[in-house]
Formats: structure tokens, sequence, C-alpha cells
């Protein structure tokens, strides 16, 4: 018996591992297997998806090779739709129940800065917070937040990525202020954005929106001030 699942249960992106879990009853065991269809409402499990942790262009890898217990990881490598199938077996009679959960894995999720430049005083310290773009080509209920985003200030790569929420605020860290008095540019790039699971965002560099400025103009400095 195959319990039917009728819409897309889950959306993923490409490079994310997701664990897949049930209550395997006791003496019974357990097959994971992968389909992939052009359309769910196509028969779920005609085509096996490819699975090969030597191959970059296959579908998806069970994680350790292992999809014969009750809990899995899977890494989703490239997009589509898929039917996951679980299978138990009684073990005795021979008599199995199968469960399919539909899951769209994306590949068109992109990430770049909202405004290319940003200014400030130079005596506002060494952090900033401006906004990003985050775009899943109308995909709904993709639960990739939050986000780690790795970048560079001039082309230094930053120590630790900055974790971006929902509202898509990202704060930089690290502009090296050596000159309060004199106009400075920062430039920080976009290296590579990355979902809770793993999961890889496109870096949109057209128009080089994945650069932005950040201009720090000096201060007048202010000589001596004498009152008679």
């Amino acid at each position: 018996m195959l319990a039917s699942a009728s819409a897309q249960d889950a959306v993923f992106l490409v490079g994310s591992t997701h664990k897949a879990t049930f209550a395997l009853n006791a003496g019974n065991t357990c097959e994971w297997n992968v389909y992939k269809v052009n359309e769910f409402t196509a028969t779920k499990d005609a085509t096996p998806a490819d699975n090969d942790k030597l191959n970059e262009d296959d579908d998806f890898l069970f994680v350790g090779e292992e999809n014969k217990t009750a809990s899995i990881d899977i890494t989703w490598k490239n997009p589509g739709k898929y039917y996951l199938i679980v299978e138990e077996f009684n073990g005795v009679g021979g008599c199995s129940t199968r469960r399919a959960f539909a899951i769209q894995v994306a590949g068109n999720a992109t990430i770049a800065f909202a405004d290319n430049t940003s200014n400030d005083c130079s005596d506002k310290g060494s952090s900033f917070t401006t906004n990003l773009l985050i775009e899943t080509d109308g995909i709904a209920n993709v639960k990739f937040f939050p986000i780690s985003v790795y970048y560079s200030i001039g082309g230094v790569p930053a120590t630790n990525p900055a974790t971006v929420d929902q509202d898509g605020a990202i704060k930089i860290t690290g502009l090296t202020i050596n000159d309060e008095y004199s106009d400075s540019n920062h430039i920080i790039s976009i290296n590579s954005a990355k979902d809770k699971y793993g999961g890889d965002l496109n870096i949109i560099s057209s128009g080089n929106a994945n650069i932005h400025t950040r201009t720090l103009y000096g201060i007048p400095e202010i000589s001596t001030v004498t009152i008679k």
C-alpha cells in the first residue's frame, strides 16, 4: 500500500542536506528510495533518481550510503521534482507499506545587495548594516533562514560569515578606518551564501549586484577655538 502525497510537501535548495525520520515498528525493516518526476501527478515510483557520490551530476546522495534505517540524511544535488518513498516490511508475512513525500529541489534562489552604495561619517565605527535581495523565483515554502553570507572586504575574506534572517538585513563588520579625517572607500563583495541546511543561493553578479561600496567621509578637523 502506498500512502500518497497530492502536492509538494517541502521545497529545498540544491546542495542542502535534510533528515528524514519515521517511527519504525519493532521487528520491522525499511528501505528509502528517491524517484524523479516531471510533475507531481506522475507515477511516484516509475523513474529512479540518480544516486552516485562520485558523480556531481547525480540527483541526490544518501549520506553515509545509508538508506535502510528509520532516520537518514539526504543531500539534494540537482533541481527538480522528487518523491522520497520509504517502505516498511513486517519481516514475517511479506507485507509492506510505503509512504511518499513530494519534494521540490530549487536551484534558482538568488542573493544580491539591494543597494550598491552607502555612506556615513568615518567616526561611525567599523561596522554597518545594509539590505540584501533574496529571491526564490516565486517558489513558496522555502524554509532556509537563517542564511550564512560569506563576504570579503577589499578582497580579504571576513573571518566569519554574516547571519541573515528573513528581513534581509546584513551586518558587515571589520571595516578598517586608518584616518578619520580622510575619505575612504571600502569594497564589500558577496563570495557565497548558504541556507541553514547548506543549500546554495546563486550570487547575482550582473551590474555588480554582488558588490557594495561603503564610503566613509572624513570628518572636518576643527582647529583650536579661541574665545576672547
